[in-house]
């Protein structure tokens, strides 16, 4: 099988803290047209002075999600050793960052990758383990709410899905679905002012019309968990 092309750019980069920065790759193009849509530019690990993308689990599956959906996109690269100001300042250096025109937006918070791995660590607690495994998933839940309040809100896409919401959702909807049947735990009965920002985002969701397409309902959550759970 071939790999996917991806034709590099002419243009080399410039050390500089200006924006956007970084020499700029195009992706192949399609044997079919896609949508008329906005390029977006992403900030991934990388080195600029040969065009090479470097190691990054996040941003691989920025780029892959992407080109899985064949929509428009540049790559930047971000040198670690000598990362820009702005990168720094307004996302702690991380990336992957997308930028949709003069907005920039981080795609994989940190928060949101602790969803799955402390949920399933609650759900499937010994007795012995119940009480630190629950302190973890809230403590997550805590960390969620606070990288969406901080987003451009509802949704880590603003208005729209974008790559994280399309990762973090179903996690997210498979975690409170799982919690409430088996733990009792129910987000939408506690107090108006906890976790704001998931429930405005579960709601924001709920009405996109993409989610209820695809949505297989908490029934088949459910079924899907029984079978992890017997024994425990």
């Amino acid at each position: 099988m071939q790999a996917p092309i991806i034709a590099p750019s002419s243009a080399r980069l410039a050390k500089s803290n200006s924006k956007p920065f970084g020499p700029r790759l195009r992706a192949a193009p399609r044997a079919r047209a896609v949508s008329v849509m906005a390029k977006l530019n992403v900030y991934v690990k990388g080195d600029p002075k040969t065009n090479t993308l470097l190691d990054c689990p996040f941003c691989h599956r920025v780029l892959l999600t992407l080109e899985t959906k064949g929509a428009p996109y540049d790559v930047s690269y971000v040198d670690f050793d000598d990362k820009p100001k702005w990168l720094v300042d307004e996302f702690e250096g991380k990336v992957p960052v997308i930028q949709d025109g003069d907005t920039k937006m981080a795609t994989a918070p940190e928060a949101a990758g602790k969803i799955l791995p402390a949920f399933r660590g609650w759900l499937m607690a010994s007795p012995a383990e119940e009480t630190e495994k629950k302190a973890a998933f809230l403590a997550a839940l805590d960390a969620l709410d606070a990288a969406l309040a901080a987003a451009p809100g509802p949704l880590f896409g603003g208005e729209r899905m974008d790559s994280t919401d399309a990762a973090l959702a179903p996690k997210l909807y498979h975690a409170l679905t799982a919690l409430k049947h088996w733990k009792g735990f129910n987000i939408y009965a506690l107090p108006a002012d906890k976790y704001p920002a998931i429930k405005k985002y579960r709601l924001a969701l709920a009405e996109l019309e993409a989610w209820k397409k695809v949505d297989y309902g908490t029934e088949a959550i459910i079924k899907g968990w029984e079978r992890h759970m017997k024994g425990h």
